[in-house]
């Protein structure tokens, strides 16, 4: 029986998280960029950011200015206000968040991204993950944070080589999973990985219709948003990008040439009073093309959809090409 090296399963999932959470992240400085076009306040920014993080999996935004200086967080200290940092790039005194200093002098064009593995941050010494990108409208970092638990116990059997992969097992109930160094249970990891997968895409959506929604109210014409999903596309691991009525009208979309909705058929259970999410089941069509995955959000009191798709590389551990390695055989 075909046998999979757990490490081989976390460094797969660590590269999907990057993937991802480069999505998020890219998308945030997009919808900073527009809130503040609009004429937004940080407190009002940062309630846009406190209602994506409810909603989702999202742990964290942080945003700073031109000086690293964070104005803009969801993460509030014991007296519930925002919590001061600022970035330097002394990694001494920093050796987590120092990596992100760089991005300040990245050009408003270069599209930058940094992804840090899950490691120790210097606030409170617990275990996170994040992905930072360069701002679109000056300098700054704009990073988004996932919180990753650990078990000791997994740690000193030396069984998996990230905290991250125990926390993603943990979560989906899997965490017996730990316990040897290699798995014949394949189809459960990829199972577990979509459905990280399928919440990873739940917080890009989120952010893209916070986003949207800023654009109308800041006056945007239809090109120059539509020219932002471009660009987001263009820089993240993201595929297309649609928006549509609850009836399915594409009204925003990063395709050149849009079309209907992928699945039309799952807007017939969109229930106007609660979130409805459907995860796609992940698609391999034909050999010229690209496995995807494609998720379909509708928040309520919006009367839109956010429809996001993203392709899968074959070696992906969620796409159904994927086989295992000779070497883990």
């Amino acid at each position: 029986m075909s046998q999979l090296s757990l490490a081989v399963v976390a460094k797969g999932l660590d590269a999907l998280l990057d993937e991802q959470m480069t999505g998020q992240a890219r998308i945030a400085a997009h919808l900073v960029a527009a809130a503040e076009d609009q004429g937004l306040s940080p407190e009002e920014i940062i309630s846009i950011f406190d209602a994506i993080v409810e909603k989702t999996v999202l742990d964290e935004l942080w945003i700073t200015d031109s000086e690293g200086v964070v104005y803009l967080t969801s993460v509030r200290g014991d007296d519930g206000t925002p919590i001061r940092f600022r970035f330097t790039d002394d990694p001494d005194e920093q050796p987590q968040a120092s990596a992100f200093f760089p991005l300040l002098s990245a050009g408003i064009d270069s599209d930058a991204v940094i992804t840090q593995a899950a490691q120790t941050r210097e606030i409170d010494w617990n275990i996170f993950k994040y992905v930072g990108v360069s701002g679109i409208d000056k300098p700054r970092i704009v990073q988004v944070g996932n919180a990753l638990a650990f078990e000791e116990q997994g740690l000193l059997n030396n069984s998996y080589a990230s905290p991250v992969m125990t926390a993603a097992l943990a979560a989906f109930g899997e965490a017996d999973l730990l316990s040897s160094r290699y798995t014949s249970r394949v189809a459960e990891i990829r199972s577990v990985l979509d459905g990280v997968l399928s919440k990873q895409m739940v917080v890009q959506a989120g952010l893209i219709d916070a986003f949207i929604s800023t654009t109308e109210a800041a006056g945007w014409s239809v090109a120059k948003t539509n020219s932002h999903l471009q660009r987001i596309v263009k820089t993240t691991p993201i595929a297309e990008i649609e928006i549509a009525t609850t009836g399915g009208q594409v009204v925003l979309s990063s395709s050149t040439s849009p079309r209907q909705l992928r699945y039309p058929e799952s807007l017939q259970a969109i229930n106007v009073d609660v979130m409805y999410v459907v995860n796609h089941p992940t698609m391999a069509h034909d050999e010229d093309r690209q496995a995807e995955k494609t998720a379909t959000v509708y928040s309520p009191g919006l009367a839109r959809i956010v429809q996001i798709t993203t392709f899968l590389d074959d070696n992906s551990l969620v796409s159904p090409r994927f086989k295992i390695p000779k070497s883990n055989e």
